[in-house]
């Protein structure tokens, strides 16, 4: 039997990024069971979000590497002494050094355990070090706990802890039929799409996502198969509007302007998992995690991803036969055809935010 606890949380900004959307989600975990949630950040586009799942948010600036951040050290000690807080969990090195000043200038039988999380690859050096040196370290993947031991050896205390982001499986509900007028309403706006297999491609149009070798893939199964269609979904960053006027042009250079949509943000992605058959991930880059991967895998939709980094130990455990070797054009195209031939069972247990937090809470209950 766990106590109720009261954890501070402290990232940068409580938006979209790896570090953002878990504080959002154990926030919202700890609540549901009844402990006391508090975050510290400089605010974000999902503070009102994290607020209104029962959090207490307290806005410092923690977004800002500089020599001046330091006078937030006796701020950030005083508060951590009047809430009485039981765990300090800090997910980036900024909040992480700020946090471990913070808690050292505290007695030392009154000090909250100091925990961190990893949930992107840093980079070696003495700033990132902070990472290693929590009183428990987690990291989201094998892959990013391998990567913190090799470059922070001597500050880890223990190897890290494997906790792997959770899915909000109450959102990301693979048991809940998709709306019949959400579908019409698709099909209204696009009726290209009536009767085709959907293959989606969530990432944003920066270079380096995969987007060149789906739109050639599509191409590639167009010539075997002509009921496939390709969905790409994301937002075009500031800085790559040339590089999205070059996908669209590649579309219509490859004769895929009758099968493709460039159909920008989304909210409607539980939906568009759920109707896809196959949800690529193709980023040149090794991740720590994989959060469209999880999300798609949970709705049970089958994903086809390149074998870098933690998407790799994701789609091991549930859909295996999605991994393919990067670059490998022929393995991609052979993997999407025996996808679209029959009906594939997707393995979803263990991604759901209920798992993650019995994790970290059996974590923290050890410090």
């Amino acid at each position: 039997m766990i106590s109720i606890m009261r954890v501070l949380q402290a990232v940068p900004q409580i938006d979209k990024s790896p570090e953002g959307r878990a504080t959002l989600d154990l926030g919202q975990e700890l609540v549901r069971l009844g402990h006391e949630s508090i975050v510290v950040s400089a605010g974000g586009e999902l503070m009102d979000r994290l607020v209104l799942r029962g959090s207490r948010h307290i806005e410092i600036p923690l977004d800002r590497r500089s020599l001046w951040s330091l006078r937030l050290v006796r701020r950030l000690r005083r508060l951590i002494r009047e809430l009485e807080v039981d765990v300090v969990h800090a997910r980036a090195p900024l909040p992480g050094w700020l946090l471990w000043l913070a808690v050292r200038g505290i007695p030392e039988g009154q000090r909250p355990r100091f925990v961190t999380s990893v949930h992107r690859l840093y980079g070696g050096g003495f700033f990132n070090s902070i990472m290693a040196a929590g009183q428990q370290v987690m990291a989201v993947s094998g892959f990013a706990g391998e990567r913190l031991r090799k470059q922070f050896s001597r500050k880890l205390a223990s190897a890290p802890e494997i906790v792997p982001g959770g899915v909000n499986t109450r959102e990301f509900d693979r048991s809940a039929p998709v709306s019949g007028y959400w579908h019409q309403r698709l099909l209204n706006d696009f009726p290209q799409l009536e009767g085709r297999n959907w293959l989606l491609m969530p990432a944003a149009l920066s270079p380096g996502n995969g987007h060149r070798e789906f739109l050639q893939l599509l191409s590639m199964l167009g010539q075997q198969r002509d009921d496939v269609f390709g969905l790409i979904v994301g937002e075009v960053p500031p800085g790559d509007v040339k590089y999205a006027r070059k996908l669209e042009r590649l579309a219509l250079d490859l004769g895929l302007s009758d099968k493709v949509l460039f159909m920008g943000p989304r909210r409607d992605m539980r939906e568009l998992y759920a109707s896809a058959r196959i949800t690529f991930c193709l980023g040149e880059r090794p991740l720590a995690y994989g959060r469209v991967a999880a999300e798609a895998l949970a709705m049970g939709c089958p994903v086809i991803a390149y074998r870098l980094g933690g998407l790799t130990e994701l789609l091991q455990q549930c859909f295996p036969q999605g991994l393919v070797d990067a670059g490998d054009t022929e393995a991609l195209l052979e993997a999407s055809m025996e996808v679209l031939k029959r009906p594939v069972q997707v393995v979803s247990d263990g991604l759901s935010l209920e798992d993650m937090s019995a994790r970290v809470l059996a974590l923290y209950a050890r410090a």
